[in-house]
């Protein structure tokens, strides 16, 4: 198991998400304010999920994120820019995320669906339209080290789940600690 967060650039992002819940359940968009993220925006991307495709439609990524597609994917439905052979396995990550209200960090090989696969980290998060019901996610990837694909291939990703009341309740700070480390 994982259990922190190495990237700065993925802690400012779970501290400033927390800062937001309030006492709302989930944040909304919205709530997210770009100067707090400072240095971590070129890594940071958020997506709707559309139940109609069944998948996320990208409606913001920095400009790492886009390089690590060699597009700009604003607008793009995950199933557009993920290669056939990874969409399913990233798809039903992403979609965990929300149904279960969970943090998840991934460890290991990003970019897999990409030229430009490294080792490094991934935060998503639980957003919320409506401050209630998951309904998109806003995340960011670190890419550390630029590896060949077949060594990344080679590699297993670690992922793991914390829920986000686990985050958010003072009681149960040691499980934002499991993350942040």
């Amino acid at each position: 198991m994982i259990s922190s967060i190495e990237s700065a650039a993925l802690k400012a992002l779970l501290s400033h998400y927390l800062e937001t819940l309030g006492a709302k359940r989930l944040p909304s968009r919205q709530d997210i304010d770009a100067l707090k993220l400072g240095s971590a925006l070129p890594v940071i991307w958020i997506s709707e999920y559309e139940p109609a495709a069944g998948t996320f439609r990208y409606r913001l990524a920095g400009e790492e994120v886009n390089d690590a597609f060699g597009q700009s994917v604003n607008g793009r439905l995950l199933s557009e820019i993920v290669s056939a052979d990874r969409f399913d396995s990233v798809n039903a990550a992403f979609r965990r995320v929300i149904e279960e209200e969970a943090a998840m960090l991934a460890v290991g090989p990003v970019y897999r669906c990409t030229d430009r696969v490294a080792l490094g980290e991934r935060l998503a998060l639980p957003l919320s339209s409506d401050g209630e019901t998951a309904d998109g996610l806003i995340g960011a990837t670190v890419r550390k080290t630029l590896v060949d694909l077949d060594i990344a291939v080679m590699q297993e990703q670690k992922l793991v789940y914390v829920p986000v009341n686990d985050l958010a309740e003072p009681t149960k700070r040691e499980a934002a600690g499991r993350l942040r480390g």
